[in-house]
């Protein structure tokens, strides 16, 4: 069946440039490196203002410090997969770098790709002048910067303004600054996010200086999941920041001295799904870098947003028959973001009348497993075929294993996949097939009406079920995803250190994000 799906859905563009033409031949439109003399600061110039101010841990450096944007370069997953897209394509973590570092992209450090070339500060990932000094790449005002104006949203196809200049939603900016501060609408939209939260593989496009990153080669599509949802239409209330960037009770302050006082002060440091990458940074960075205090409050704004993702409700409509109903409360699909190694999935326990588990249905365990051909007892989902997995997996084609010399279906060679096995995650409210299969993002191997956000999933009571537990469980990287990483990887030593963190904290153990327990009807 999946190769079935498979055969239906190649992603166009491969026939024109082909996933072996070196990178290098396809440069992106937006700020290129040292374009204009363009320099970003150094982090600790920020933070002379924008750290230990009266909005405490709020403020917009610690903040920042708590979300993986600011780890982005430390991220070992990334490092990991950064390593065996440059063994797939020669060049192409060019690319990757542009997003997850911009300050040493900008500034002509991402060659060679592996990173190596990288400073401390490059290693600040996403820092805050690379928000605050974009210009919205489709406006008027992108073509006084730069050469070539991006088509669209993504691929980190940003337009910075070379002057030291920063940008924000507020127009009473004040006080002793080093750098000139403007009004400006684009920081508060979900466009900025879409910067580097639309990403395609511009090796499969057929012209990356005219077509839309959603048009060709999908690799995550968050942005145009929101876009099409209804929470674009709403204004500022359903931007993506809303949700990232929440509002501090009681407003805050932007800087120590001379920032007014705001009644709607956000947090700056975003948060996604992962709890346990943080874990995973602290102990290979621990010396170098990360702010403890600020990833353990990230971890726990993590855990709040997981818990307000999806609201779950069970009803029982004849003898021995359940049905659970898992609505999507986000603004994009449920799960989103960079699909490699995430899952979400139901757990189910039915109980009888001593309280004792008669049955259980998505269990997570350890089995037997090889790693390098070594015996190991990992950690996995123990019957993946007996519950609901929700999950995309790209996939590469027939016609692309045979020349690239892999196997046909689904595969975590991310920069060579062109095809989508499965992608069954629950759509956001205001979901519409069609608009979604422009953007290339529809469900694969999965059914939802126009309209629909939401999945209803059939219960069958074993004998004697007295109660059901259900628990609905995130997890955001798999056993099978870090086996690739260890076996695939043959230039670096990324992929053992990532291994070797993965091993000595918690090996990346599922968060439950919701829970809902019923006495079945008698």
């Amino acid at each position: 069946m999946r190769m079935a799906i498979l055969m239906g859905i190649l992603l166009p563009g491969l026939a024109g440039l082909g996933a072996d033409v070196a990178f290098a031949q396809v440069p992106l439109p937006g700020t290129r490196p040292n374009e204009a003399g363009l320099r970003l600061a150094k982090l600790e110039q920020c933070a002379m203002c924008h750290s230990r101010t009266k909005s405490g841990t709020d403020d917009p450096f610690f903040s920042w410090q708590a979300g993986l944007m600011s780890q982005a370069m430390r991220d070992p997953v990334f490092r990991a997969a950064l390593a065996i897209a440059n063994q797939d394509v020669p060049g192409v973590g060019d690319y990757c770098l542009r997003c997850h570092t911009p300050r040493g992209f900008l500034q002509g450090r991402t060659l060679p790709p592996d990173g190596s070339k990288l400073t401390r500060d490059d290693l600040n990932g996403v820092g805050c002048e690379i928000c605050h000094r974009q210009v919205d790449p489709l406006s008027a005002a992108a073509t006084s910067f730069v050469q070539q104006p991006p088509p669209g949203y993504g691929n980190g196809m940003y337009v910075v303004d070379p002057a030291f200049t920063v940008r924000g939603p507020y127009n009473d900016a004040r006080g002793p600054m080093p750098h000139r501060a403007v009004s400006s609408g684009f920081q508060a939209s979900g466009q900025l996010c879409g910067v580097c939260h639309n990403v395609s593989n511009p090796l499969q496009a057929a012209d990356v200086k005219t077509q839309p990153p959603h048009a060709y080669g999908h690799i995550e599509r968050t942005y145009s999941e929101w876009l099409l949802s209804d929470f674009s239409k709403q204004g500022p209330a359903g931007a993506c920041q809303a949700c990232h960037y929440p509002r501090v009770p009681g407003g805050g302050w932007a800087a120590r001295s001379g920032a007014p006082h705001r009644d709607y002060f956000v947090r700056h440091g975003p948060v996604g799904g992962s709890t346990w990458v943080p874990e995973a940074i602290l102990h290979l960075w621990k010396d170098d870098g990360p702010n403890p205090d600020a990833l353990r409050a990230g971890q726990q704004r993590t855990r709040e947003m997981l818990g307000a993702a999806a609201a779950l409700e069970l009803t029982f409509a004849q003898p021995q028959k359940a049905s659970l109903r898992i609505t999507n409360l986000t603004g994009h699909k449920l799960p989103t973001g960079y699909p490699e190694g995430r899952r979400m999935w139901i757990n189910v326990r039915f109980l009888n009348s001593a309280g004792a588990v008669l049955q259980e249905i998505g269990a997570y365990g350890e089995k037997e497993d090889t790693l390098a051909g070594q015996a190991v007892k990992v950690p996995t989902l123990l019957d993946p075929q007996t519950t609901r997995v929700y999950e995309c997996l790209p996939a590469i084609s027939p016609a692309q294993a045979q020349k690239h010399g892999k196997q046909p279906g689904p595969s975590f060679h991310f920069v060579l996949n062109d095809a989508i096995a499965k992608d069954n995650r629950i759509p956001p409210q205001g979901y519409v097939r069609a608009a979604f299969a422009e953007h290339h993002c529809e469900p694969v191997g999965a059914e939802y009406a126009d309209g629909q956000y939401w999945d209803d999933v059939p219960l069958d009571l074993p004998a004697g079920a007295r109660r059901v537990q259900v628990r609905l469980m995130y997890q955001s990287v798999s056993w099978e995803y870090l086996k690739f990483f260890v076996e695939e990887n043959k230039t670096d030593d990324w992929s053992k250190r990532l291994y070797e963190a993965w091993t000595k904290t918690g090996r990346c153990a599922p968060e439950v994000m919701a829970e809902i327990t019923r006495d079945v009807p008698q």
